[in-house]
C-alpha cells in the first residue's frame, strides 16, 4: 500500500518559536509558483489565458447554455467556441468604455481603477461581463444572486459603483438597493418598455448587453483592448461572513492566476490531470465565490468546454446533469448529500434484494477502494447504474467551501470510482491552499499545500504546536482535547496544531477600505491568518479543526466543534440541516433540527402515518425517531459523550428547498453555511427551554438519588 505513505508536503525555512516549520507542495518546494505554464510567462492574467485559448481552442465548446423555449421551459444545451466567445468579450469591453464610460487610465492602479459590478445566476453573459472588464483593465465586483436589497445598497455604495451589469429576474432588487448611487444598468437581456420605466423612475439609465456590443463594433479602432498587468486589482470579491457586514476582499490578477496554477501544477497525477480540454465541466456553484471563479479560470487553461445549470437547485441533479453529462464537477459538501440520499433512496424504494446487493456490493468495493484499486465486477453490475445518476461520464469530483465528512467522501470515492478531491481555502487566497493530489487516498484531511502557497501552524491558547497525543487508551478517555476514536500510532508523540496561516502568490492585497482588518489578518510577513484550527498528520497532509470563533468550551472545561459535530450527523437520512450550539455555562450540547421533508412524507408513506409535514415534525414519536437516529450517526462516527447533543428542538418551517435556515433570513451565507450569532437570536427561546428542561432533569434525578 505505497500509496498511502506518499508525502504531501515537505518542510521549508527556519522555524520558529510557537510554530511549525513552514510546509510546502512535496512536488515543488524550491519556489511558489505564480504562473500555470512554466514555459509561457506572458500567460500571467486570467484575460491572457482566454486570448491564448481563443486561439490555441479555437473552434472547440466553451459555453453552453440550456435553450431557451417558447413555453417557457429549457431546451438542449446550445455551445458556443472559444474564438466567437473571445471575440464577444472584446467587443464588450469596448463598449464598457464607450457607451458606460468605465476607464482606467494608463498607469493608475488600485482603487483608481474604474469597476463594474455583476449581479446575476451563473450564465454566459456573467463570464463574458467579467472578461470583457478584464479586457479594459476594469475590476470585477461580483453581486451574490441570493442578496436582498440591503446588501445590494451596502456592496453599490461601499465599492461605489456607477454601472453594474445584471439579469431581468435582479433589476427590481437593484434598483430597490443601489438607485442613489447608480448611474447606468446594464441588461442582459433585450430591454422591454417595462425595463426603462424601472430604470426611469428610479432615475437611472439603462442599456442592453447588446447596446455595449454595438458600440464596442463601431468604436474598435480606437477603444482596443488594455492588457492588465499581473499586479492590477482584478476583483474585489465581498464574502459574505458569519458576522458583521460584508467585507471587500481584493484580488489581483496574480492571486487569481497563481491559485489556478497551484492546482493545475500541483493536482495532476502521472495518470489523472485536473482538467483536460476534452472535460466537460458544470457551473452552478456562486460565480460571486471564490471557489468557483478558480475553476472556471482553471477551464479556460486548459480549454474545456463549461454548461451552466438552469439556475434552479432543485433541477441541478434531476435534470442539468443527466442532459450535460459533465466529467468534472466541483460542488460543496451539501449538493454531495443530496446525490448520497438520491442514490440511497432510489436503493431504499427497490427495497429486499436490491437492498442486500447493494450493501454487499458496496461493502466488497470497499474493501477494494482502501487499497486503492476496484472490482470491476461490481462496477458492470452495481456502481456503472449509480453513476449514471451524474450522466455517467464523471472522472472528477471536487468539494470546497467546508469539511466533506470522511463517510460521504468514502461513499462518492466508491459510488462513482472516480477520485474525490478536497481541499481548503478561503477567499483571501483565492479559494485554494491546500488540496488532496489526485493520486492520494487519504480522508479525513484536506490534503498539502499547492506549489504557490506554503502553510504554518501558530500557537493559540488552546492549541499548541507541541501538543503530545496521550500515551494510552485510558488516558485518551480521561482527556478532552484530542477527538475521535484512540489512534495507538500517535501513542505519545507529538501532533502539531494550531491556527493555519497561509503565504504565497495567492494571498490577497487587503479589505477594501478597511486597513483595521487587513492588519489584524495580514501580518508585516505577509502571512495570512485564516482563524482556522489545523493539525499537521504524519503524512504532511493537514486536517482542519474548526473555525477558532467557532470552538466553544462547556462548563466542564471540554472544546466542542460544533462544526465537526454536525458534519457527523448530517448523514442522518431525517436530518435537512442541523445547527448545534453550547456555552460555558453549560455541561450539554444541544442542537435545532430541520427534518428533510421528501425523506419524511416518504417515511409516513412507508409507516402509514398520516397528516402533513409541520404535524409530523411536531408528533413526539416521530420526534424521538429523529434524534435517536441523529444519535447513533454520531456514536457512529465516534462523537464523545459530551459532543452529542442531550436535547434537540424543530424547525418546520421551511421554504421551497426544504431550507429552516435561509439566506433570506440571514441565517446561512451565500455558500450555505450556518450564521451562528443570528441562529442564536432566532432559536433563544427553544434554547433556554432544551437547557431549563434539563436542569429540572437533572434536580429530579438528585432528588430521587
Amino acid at each position: 500500500a505505497a500509496h498511502h505513505r506518499m508525502s504531501v508536503s515537505v518542510e521549508f525555512g527556519p522555524p520558529a518559536s510557537g510554530e511549525t516549520k513552514a510546509r510546502r507542495c512535496a512536488t515543488i518546494s524550491d519556489h511558489l509558483v505564480s504562473i500555470p505554464f512554466p514555459n509561457e510567462p506572458s500567460c500571467n492574467t486570467a484575460y491572457a489565458a482566454l486570448k491564448r485559448s481563443s486561439v490555441k481552442f479555437a473552434a472547440q465548446n466553451y459555453l453552453g447554455h440550456r435553450s431557451y423555449e417558447a413555453d417557457g421551459t429549457r431546451g438542449p444545451y446550445q455551445w458556443e467556441s472559444y474564438s466567437s466567445a473571445f471575440a464577444d468579450v472584446v467587443k464588450i469591453g469596448a463598449g464598457m468604455r464607450g457607451l458606460c464610460g468605465l476607464e482606467s487610465k494608463a498607469g493608475c492602479k488600485g482603487d483608481e481603477m474604474a469597476r463594474i459590478g455583476i449581479y446575476a445566476i451563473n450564465r454566459p453573459e456573467w463570464i463574458k461581463t467579467l472578461m470583457a472588464a478584464f479586457s479594459q483593465r476594469i475590476v470585477a465586483v461580483p453581486l451574490y444572486d441570493t442578496l436582498g436589497p440591503d446588501a445590494v445598497k451596502f456592496i453599490v455604495g461601499h465599492a461605489e459603483l456607477s454601472v453594474v451589469a445584471c439579469e431581468r429576474s435582479k433589476l427590481a432588487s437593484l434598483l430597490k438597493g443601489g438607485a442613489d448611487k447608480l448611474k447606468r444598468v446594464v441588461l442582459f437581456e433585450e430591454l422591454t418598455e417595462e425595463d426603462r420605466a424601472a430604470a426611469k423612475s428610479a432615475g437611472v439609465e439603462i442599456s442592453s448587453l447588446c447596446d455595449l456590443r454595438e458600440a464596442g463594433w463601431e468604436k474598435r479602432e480606437t477603444l482596443t483592448e488594455q492588457m492588465p498587468d499581473p499586479e492590477d486589482w482584478a476583483y474585489i470579491m465581498y464574502t459574505s461572513g458569519t458576522t458583521g457586514d460584508p467585507k471587500g476582499v481584493v484580488l489581483s490578477h496574480k492571486n487569481l492566476i497563481s491559485s489556478c496554477a497551484g492546482l493545475i501544477r500541483g493536482v495532476s497525477s502521472t495518470k489523472v490531470d485536473f482538467l483536460r480540454s476534452d472535460d466537460v465541466f458544470i457551473s452552478f456553484l456562486p460565480l460571486a465565490h471564490s471557489f468557483e471563479t478558480l475553476t472556471q479560470v482553471s477551464s479556460i487553461l486548459v480549454g474545456c468546454a463549461v454548461g451552466f445549470y438552469q439556475g434552479d437547485v432543485r433541477k441541478l441533479v434531476t435534470d442539468d446533469i443527466p442532459l450535460l453529462r459533465p466529467t468534472v464537477m466541483a460542488g460543496v459538501p451539501r449538493v454531495y448529500a443530496r446525490i448520497y440520499d438520491k442514490v440511497t433512496q432510489g436503493i431504499a424504494a427497490k427495497g429486499g434484494v436490491a437492498k442486500m446487493l447493494f450493501s454487499w456490493g458496496y461493502n466488497e468495493q470497499s474493501f477494494w477502494v482502501n487499497r486503492g484499486l476496484r472490482n470491476p465486477i461490481w462496477d458492470a453490475i452495481l456502481f456503472r447504474k449509480v453513476r449514471a445518476a451524474l450522466g455517467g461520464r464523471v472522472r472528477l469530483l471536487a468539494s470546497g467551501a467546508a469539511p466533506l465528512s470522511a463517510d460521504l467522501h468514502h461513499f462518492l470515492k466508491v459510488c462513482f470510482g472516480c477520485p474525490v478531491l478536497q481541499g481548503y481555502g478561503m477567499t483571501e487566497n483565492c479559494a485554494a491552499a491546500v488540496v488532496m493530489p489526485i493520486a492520494y487516498s487519504g480522508t479525513g484531511n484536506v490534503g498539502g499545500p499547492i506549489p504557490c502557497t506554503e502553510v504554518k501552524l501558530q500557537d493559540t491558547d488552546d492549541y499548541k504546536c507541541t501538543d503530545v497525543y496521550p500515551a494510552t487508551a485510558s488516558e485518551f478517555e480521561n482527556q478532552v482535547s484530542f477527538k475521535g476514536e484512540f489512534k495507538p500510532a500517535l501513542a505519545g508523540k507529538v501532533v502539531p496544531r494550531g491556527e493555519v496561516c497561509l503565504r504565497g502568490n495567492n494571498v490577497f492585497v487587503g479589505y477594501f477600505k478597511n486597513d483595521k482588518e487587513t492588519k489584524e489578518t495580514l501580518d508585516s510577513d505577509m502571512w495570512l491568518h485564516t482563524g482556522d484550527i489545523g493539525t499537521w498528520n504524519t503524512d504532511g497532509s493537514l486536517s482542519i479543526v474548526d473555525r477558532k470563533k467557532n470552538i466553544f468550551k462547556l462548563a466542564q472545561g471540554e472544546y466542542v466543534s460544533p462544526e465537526a459535530v454536525e458534519n457527523s450527523v448530517s448523514p442522518s437520512k431525517f436530518i435537512g440541516q442541523v445547527w448545534v450550539y453550547g456555552n460555558s455555562f453549560e455541561n450539554y450540547v444541544v442542537c435545532i433540527i430541520v427534518p428533510d421533508k421528501e425523506v419524511m412524507m416518504a417515511w409516513a408513506k412507508d409507516t402509514g402515518k398520516s397528516g402533513s409535514f409541520e404535524q409530523l415534525v411536531a408528533d413526539k414519536e416521530v420526534q424521538k425517531m429523529i434524534f435517536d437516529d441523529l444519535i447513533a450517526c454520531g456514536k457512529g462516527a465516534k462523537l464523545r459523550g459530551f459532543e452529542l447533543p442531550k436535547r434537540c428542538a424543530f424547525e418546520s418551517k421551511i421554504n421551497e428547498l426544504g431550507q429552516g435556515f435561509t439566506i433570506e433570513e440571514e441565517l446561512l451565507t451565500p455558500t450555505l453555511k450556518l450564521k451562528r450569532p443570528q441562529l442564536l437570536k432566532k432559536y433563544q427561546k427553544q434554547i433556554d427551554a432544551m437547557y431549563a428542561e434539563i436542569r429540572a432533569e437533572e434536580e429530579a434525578a438528585k432528588r430521587a438519588v
